[in-house]
This record gives structure tokens, sequence and C-alpha cells, in this order.
């Protein structure tokens, strides 16, 4: 199979993406619907969170898409809850040692 490397950007986040030869600019469109619904909602309610944003986004953008898209099996890998406890007993020990794990504004699992 063919495949494209493209960059699309959301939210002033540029993501590098490769993507199957021909659906380039389905995903480019994609990507901007999301950003103008970002900047939409950062314009209209204010809100400046990055990751508030997108999830809004994805949101307004499954409640309004047809149900049958919405019913798609999507499989999405699972990882095990200990994995989580076990980030957030790393952060509770650098927290102990009075080293913060660098700010990115965004909230992390």
């Amino acid at each position: 199979m063919n495949e494209s490397s493209i960059q699309v950007t959301i939210a002033g986040r540029t993501y590098p993406l490769t993507v199957a030869e021909g659906e380039a600019m389905r995903v480019r469109e994609a990507a901007g619907k999301i950003d103008e619904l970002v900047q939409r909602f950062q314009r209209d309610y204010g809100v400046s969170d990055r990751q508030d944003l997108i999830a809004m986004a994805a949101l307004q953008l499954l409640s309004d898409s047809p149900a049958d898209i919405r019913s798609e099996t999507v499989e999405v890998p699972v990882i095990p809850a200990e994995v989580f406890d076990g980030l957030e007993e790393v952060r509770s020990l650098l927290a102990q040692a009075g080293i913060a794990p660098e700010e990115t504004g965004e909230d992390t699992p």
C-alpha cells in the first residue's frame, strides 16, 4: 500500500501523519473542520485550554455525525489501568522529591 506523509495543524499544534495514498485531502479537510471548531469555541466561549477546546470540537463533530458513522466499531488499544497507576506513583514520587514534571498546559493520563 502506498502512503503519503502530511502535516496538519489543529489548535496551533502541527501533527505529522502518514496516510494511505488518496486519503490526504480527506484528512486535511477533517483537521480543518476540527481547527475551525476549536477557533470558534475559543472565540465564542473564551476557553483557552487546548485540550478542552479539542474535546469540545470532538463532541460537537460526533454528535452531529450520522448514527451509522458513530456506531462503527473502532479498535482502540487497551492500556491497562496498572500503567496509569504507575504514572500516578511516579508523579507522586517526583512531587515528594520536589521535582515537578515540565508543565505543558495539557493534562496527561
